[in-house]
């Protein structure tokens, strides 16, 4: 009988689409996911915690997800995919920091950002930690005294709509202390026994399933070729995105009024927000290469994930596909733009919902460990010269993040940031949660060799939106401003 089986409450292996990211783990390719929550504690000082305090507040919410109390346990020599497993050395201690801020301003949290943001994770402890910092003032997007909540944790965990709904229970009143569990005993003889045995069976499996992968294979370019959807992975240059990253990042972010941004969409019939979105990504992002003399030959294509949650059911904690979604950068009229973003989009998620397509990308869940440890290993071998095409430039996510109904002890939430660090391949990330007032911030987490002048590169966003703004005919509205700096 399995180990799993015999201690499913102590014992689980993660699904193969979640060991992906152990496996990926290395400098360069970071596989951690960030949220920055804040809390407006003018008015509810019992919210900026000391240490002592932060502890006690964690401990009683420890039992809301096994990430807080297990730890990724490998399998001897590899055979099987990893474990959650009790961690008999936990110490919540080791995971919650506070510190007080005491200058004004964005950048004396910045830094402290963008080392969480770069800083490898320790996997021999659970994936997660929380960073308090109290005494925050002075930001422009969020006057008063405010108290900023870092939730890091590794992607193995939680993809990010499972990190949303992790925040939306853990800053509420809902307590839930961790039942912690015994050791399983002569745990790793367990396992390099149960791998053993039980990989001549995973090889079966996985040769059942060529065939049906084969025949998904062929379905999928047929669809292709009936013109179900219009193939967007197609070689382009590199950008100078595309190549290592230099281990620093820096990240800052521009709140785009809700209402405008609405009033783009409904002047281009059929966009959705992400369209404009991606519109006023690409537009800044062209523009920025242009000015470095490194003007993009044909058109920026963006990473964007998509959740498939509303799909079909998936047994991982990560449950997101990649589409490729041309930007369309080389049309100059920016509504036309807007246009032709939508149609790219609406077929990528034709190509992605289509079932061959779904049963291909499922071909991992059949994959024997050490497969998936040898396409880790030979991704990690990449160069990332600048010299080769690529398929895409950026990733632009939209993550339905929202403060709405959290609290930490009693202080309301007043914005929230998604962050994720910059990886070989893509050093400039975009993430748009939604803000207060109805706004919507867009976070950008850029390689600071790469892009040593975010702040410009902001600029250009703020620019790119304004010419969205100006070719569908809408003028600043003051009550949506004055709505979101109240």
């Amino acid at each position: 009988m399995r180990l799993s089986n015999l201690s499913i409450a102590r014992v689980m292996q993660l699904n193969p689409r979640d060991a992906d990211f152990i496996y990926n783990e290395a400098d360069g390719h970071l596989g951690h996911l960030i949220g920055v929550y804040f809390f407006e504690t003018s008015q509810h000082p019992q919210a900026e915690f000391s240490e002592e305090q932060a502890v006690e507040w964690v401990t009683a919410r420890l039992g809301h997800n096994r990430m807080f109390t297990q730890r990724i346990q490998r399998t001897p020599l590899g055979l099987e995919h990893p474990h959650w497993v009790p961690d008999p050395d936990f110490d919540v201690r080791n995971h919650v920091r506070v510190t007080d801020i005491t200058e004004s301003g964005w950048a004396p949290l910045q830094k402290p950002l963008s080392a969480l943001l770069t800083s490898r994770m320790d996997l021999t402890r659970p994936p997660w930690e929380l960073h308090f910092f109290n005494g925050i003032e002075g930001l422009d997007d969020l006057p008063g005294r405010l108290t900023a909540v870092v939730l890091k944790s590794h992607h193995s965990g939680a993809d990010g709509i499972a990190i949303k709904m992790l925040g939306e229970t853990i800053f509420s009143d809902r307590l839930r202390p961790a039942e912690f569990e015994p050791t399983v005993p002569f745990l790793k003889a367990r396992m390099l026994l149960e791998s053993a045995l039980g990989f001549p069976q995973q090889l079966l499996r996985f040769a059942r399933h060529v065939p049906g992968n084969r025949e998904a294979a062929r379905a999928v370019d047929a669809a292709q070729a009936a013109g179900e959807w219009v193939e967007s992975y197609h070689e382009t240059p590199a950008t100078r995105f595309n190549g290592k990253v230099s281990g620093s990042g820096t990240l800052e972010q521009i709140t785009l009024p809700g209402a405008e941004v609405r009033q783009v969409k409904a002047a281009v019939p059929g966009a959705t927000i992400n369209d404009v979105l991606l519109a006023v990504v690409g537009g800044a992002l062209a523009r920025y290469l242009t000015e470095k003399g490194e003007k993009h030959k044909g058109s920026l294509v963006a990473m964007v994930p998509r959740s498939m949650r509303k799909v079909e059911e998936w047994e991982s904690a990560n449950q997101l596909v990649t589409l490729a979604i041309d930007m369309h950068t080389d049309v100059e009229d920016p509504l036309e733009r807007v246009a032709h973003i939508a149609d790219s989009a609406r077929s990528e998620k034709t190509r992605t919902s289509h079932l061959a397509v779904r049963r291909l990308s499922a071909a991992v869940e059949t994959a024997p460990a050490p497969l998936l440890r040898l396409m880790a290993y030979t991704r990690g071998k990449n160069s990332h010269e600048l010299s080769r095409p690529r398929y895409m430039h950026t990733m632009v996510s939209n993550i339905p993040l929202s403060v709405e109904g959290l609290t930490l002890n009693g202080a309301p939430g007043a914005a929230v940031l998604a962050n994720q660090p910059p990886v070989d391949g893509d050093g400039l990330r975009h993430f748009m949660v939604a803000a207060s007032g109805g706004g919507l911030t867009l976070n950008v987490i850029a390689d600071t060799a790469s892009m040593p002048d975010l702040h410009h590169y902001i600029e250009l966003l703020r620019a790119s939106f304004e010419e969205l703004k100006k070719s569908a005919g809408i003028s600043a509205l003051r009550n949506d401003s004055e709505e979101f700096a109240s």
